[in-house]
């Protein structure tokens, strides 16, 4: 068969394959797709997927596989038994991994459809591309709805927090040209400071809302030293672990950090950082004034604050769904020895 009637009989499998692939949502069942459809037209003995970098196979991996591997720039062979063929997966230009048949039912099928042999590679790497864009897509969503959301709690408390001030401040203002007395100008005096503090609360938050990335390996221990340098408080840190995680966990540590120091009058933190089955925990304590039991249940939601210092209600509300975005979770209890008790738990990276 001449090269131009390989061309006519690979484009209509081409484009049926680049079809049916279409409906994949992830690698793994592009895959299986084109397992099945190797597995229909061949009838091998065995099939499987070998990824390159040694991780899990698909399929029936086995000592079959023995003859597989490839040259750098080699697409496709037959395998030592000659009832088999490997053949080179590629993603971004670059192999990922080899497709293995062999014990096929009848071996002259090999010669005849190599020209279907040959298309997959590129239609898979098409559906890759087209699966990795989509993830990206919904990843830009989620972040999206989960900042339109951020914004919404924080422009709802804003506006709440500071009408109340304002409405302090009007009626203080009101009851000083009425009576002349020094305690109402006091008093208004008091909540425009509160309104500046909310204010600059606000600003401490635009990292919580604007500092979304990838997850990415990330040096637990360098965090906290980065930050805790940067407060001018007395911090211990002990162990060490790498989290997934983003730019946003900074802004966990400052906000737990100041917390401590403007809320509970700690004077010193302690971070203590241990690994166990592919998670990583965070133990952050402060030899502060501790959380009041009857709040301990409600410092993560939604807008709760409390105590002569209560600041937005924001800051633990947003610790708590970043922490969620990271796969791991946070609780709140007080320290037997006294003081605030943080234990946050990430993936390991």
């Amino acid at each position: 068969m001449s090269d131009n009637q390989d061309l006519d009989r690979s484009r209509p499998q081409f484009l049926d394959l680049l079809r049916i692939l279409q409906g994949c949502e992830d690698r793994e069942s592009a895959m299986r797709t084109v397992m099945d459809m190797v597995a229909g037209v061949f009838q091998p003995g065995s099939i499987c997927y070998l990824p390159e970098d040694g991780g899990r196979g698909m399929g029936d991996c086995g000592q079959w596989t023995s003859g597989a591997h490839l040259l750098p720039n080699q697409i496709v062979k037959l395998l030592p038994s000659k009832r088999g063929f490997a053949l080179a997966i590629k993603e971004k230009g670059v192999r990922v991994g080899v497709l293995c048949a062999d014990e096929v039912e009848q071996p002259r099928s090999l010669d005849e459809e190599l020209a279907m042999l040959l298309v997959i590679p590129d239609a898979l790497e098409i559906a890759f591309s087209n699966i990795r864009l989509l993830q990206e897509l919904r990843d830009s969503q989620d972040r999206l709805a989960r900042l339109s959301e951020s914004l919404g709690v924080a422009n709802k408390i804003l506006r709440h927090d500071i009408a109340n001030e304002l409405l302090v401040i009007s009626s203080s203002l009101d009851l000083y040209k009425l009576n002349n007395r020094e305690k109402d100008l006091l008093r208004a005096q008091s909540s425009l400071q509160r309104m500046q503090n909310i204010i600059a609360q606000m600003r401490e938050l635009d990292q919580f809302l604007f500092s979304y990335g990838d997850l990415v390996p990330t040096d637990m221990r360098e965090v906290v030293d980065k930050v805790m340098k940067g407060l001018d408080m007395p911090f211990t840190v002990t162990g060490n672990g790498m989290v997934q995680a983003d730019p946003v966990l900074a802004a966990i540590i400052e906000n737990l950090a100041r917390n401590a120091k403007r809320h509970g009058k700690a004077e010193r933190m302690e971070f203590i950082i241990t690994n166990s089955d592919g998670l990583t925990f965070l133990t952050v304590k402060d030899d502060g004034i501790g959380i009041k039991e009857e709040y301990l249940s409600r410092v993560f939601m939604e807008g709760f604050a409390f105590g002569e210092s209560r600041g937005t209600g924001l800051g633990l509300y947003l610790v708590m769904r970043t922490m969620q975005r990271y796969g791991g979770s946070i609780t709140a209890s007080n320290d037997p020895r006294g003081g605030a008790r943080f234990d946050l738990t990430f993936r390991s990276a």
